[in-house]
């Protein structure tokens, strides 16, 4: 019974952290376009099945599966905000319960998986989650989540087609696994992946560069041991090499799957040089001649998007504001210490020759960090930009990576390889990403009432937009360009979203 109801929580967390996220935006939200939403309806409405909107040379940079859904949206919904906010809310949930699957496969004990759960369901992406126009970025997630789950699956089966578990692969569920991984990069990445797919597409190419590397070291390391004349011929040697620590993909197989990865890339990156892209605020120096200029400001930067894994930055305006800079300075330095923590213990402690998922975690959220900071540099001199809630999505899957690496070495304690100092660490590390990211959370549902409560004052100035000016219209959007009156103007001809019926 114990272990029927452990099985269980594997997939009843995530369905709590679904239910707590719809009762947030329950809370905090009404159906009321704003921001991003009045670029969209000047575009895309009100002839939502337009094709000639639809095949466009940058189609991939605006996310093809937002088409459909959009269509849906206002043939069913009169373009609710609400219906795109829930949509990514189960989007999230599919992420989640990736990990659920991953973590019930790997016996992780539930409190970590739970300590996981927690900071996936953190409120420190509140802005994600308000802005319903990003929901297609959890789908994605979701997508990617699952497709980094199944390559660790087939990272698991060994030569012989053994697991490291001990369980046996058929031919046939082998293959099935090897279209999958051949055919998700593409759908992926052309259908929803949009921006997010170089760092997904770069995580796969590691991904696969690490387990060749891998494979070749043991093969040579059971060819000296068996032939000390190995490398006369070793093509020939190679022949027929079996060990229990190699990977069952082949060479031949890795290259077609790094293939299948790289070129919808390749024609998202192509259909990225059609797209313009305009941003407020920036600066048009290069990147190199502001690194040269002001290093202080990319240390600073990148420092400060570490630390808000752990405090959300709303919070540390609204209530920590007269803090130093120097304590989110060594905040950001404790959670970048923290990746290469749990870097080591993946060697160390051979969590990598059994599992590639904490791996492939760590590897992705550094490299958003990365990209964010090379990226959004033109926002200087900012540097709390790179705290924005908007990028905690991007920032998230590294903290999963170390929590799955602690939880994975915790149940070396039975071998009793980590010591009494590493454990203690890991459980310090993870008390203060739990405290920071429930804090934030309890704040920000707390606040929430005051964004409903400041929407709801809104709505009566949409409803009634004839009557203000076009500054009034675009400070109450939050969308400081032309074309609000327009949007508002299609919203009422067709009675959607605020102009709907009851």
């Amino acid at each position: 019974m114990k272990q029927r109801i452990k099985e269980w929580c594997y997939f009843v967390f995530p369905a709590a952290g679904v239910l707590f996220y719809l009762a947030y935006l329950h809370r905090s939200s009404i159906d009321m376009v704003y921001s991003d939403y009045i670029r969209l309806i000047n575009s895309y409405l009100p002839d939502v099945w337009d094709p000639e909107k639809f095949f466009v040379p940058d189609l991939l940079t605006r996310i093809p599966v937002n088409y459909l859904e959009r269509g849906i949206n206002v043939e069913l919904f009169g373009y609710s905000v609400a219906f795109d906010r829930v949509m990514g809310v189960l989007a999230f949930g599919l992420s989640a319960l990736a990990i659920g699957i991953y973590a019930r496969r790997q016996r992780i004990g539930l409190f970590w998986y739970g300590a996981a759960m927690v900071i996936m369901f953190s409120l420190n992406k509140w802005e994600m989650l308000y802005n319903g126009t990003g929901w297609a970025h959890f789908l994605a997630f979701a997508f990617f989540f699952f497709n980094y789950v199944l390559l660790n699956r087939v990272y698991e089966v060994r030569n012989g087609r053994k697991t490291v578990n001990g369980g046996r692969i058929s031919g046939r569920s082998w293959r099935r696994m090897l279209i999958g991984l051949a055919v998700l990069p593409a759908v992926i990445t052309i259908g929803v992946a949009g921006p997010y797919c170089a760092i997904y597409t770069m995580t796969l190419l590691l991904s696969y560069g690490f387990i060749a590397l891998r494979n070749r070291f043991f093969m040579y390391q059971v060819l000296k041991e068996h032939d000390p004349d190995w490398k006369r011929d070793r093509r020939a040697a190679a022949i027929g090499v079996i060990d229990s620590r190699m990977c069952a993909l082949t060479d031949r197989q890795i290259i077609c799957l790094l293939a299948a990865a790289v070129w919808p890339l390749l024609l998202y990156l192509w259909s990225n040089s059609q797209a313009v892209y305009e941003h407020a605020g920036t600066v048009d120096t290069p990147l190199l001649t502001a690194f040269l200029q002001e290093p202080k400001f990319f240390i600073k930067f990148f420092l400060k998007s570490f630390a808000s894994a752990v405090f959300g930055v709303e919070l540390i305006s609204r209530h920590m504001a007269e803090l130093p800079d120097m304590v989110w300075y060594l905040l950001g330095l404790l959670v970048l210490a923290a990746y290469f923590f749990a870097l080591w213990m993946n060697f160390y402690y051979r969590i990598s020759e059994c599992t590639i998922l904490p791996l492939m975690l760590l590897a992705g959220g550094g490299m958003n960090h990365l990209l964010i900071l090379v990226s959004r540099y033109i926002f200087m001199p900012n540097a709390d930009y790179g705290m924005s809630s908007r990028y905690a999505l991007q920032y998230q899957i590294g903290i999963l990576g170390i929590l799955l690496t602690f939880a994975l070495a915790a149940q070396k304690q039975r071998e009793k390889k980590p010591g009494q100092a590493v454990r203690l660490l890991a459980a310090a590390v993870t008390a203060v990403f739990l405290a920071g990211n429930l804090i934030t959370t309890a704040e920000e549902f707390s606040y929430g009432i005051h964004r409903k409560n400041y929407n709801m004052g809104n709505r009566e100035i949409l409803l009634n937009f004839e009557q203000f000016s076009d500054e009034e219209l675009e400070t109450t959007l939050e969308y400081h360009k032309p074309g609000c009156r327009e949007a508002l103007q299609i919203l009422k001809d067709h009675q959607w979203n605020i102009f709907r019926e009851p």
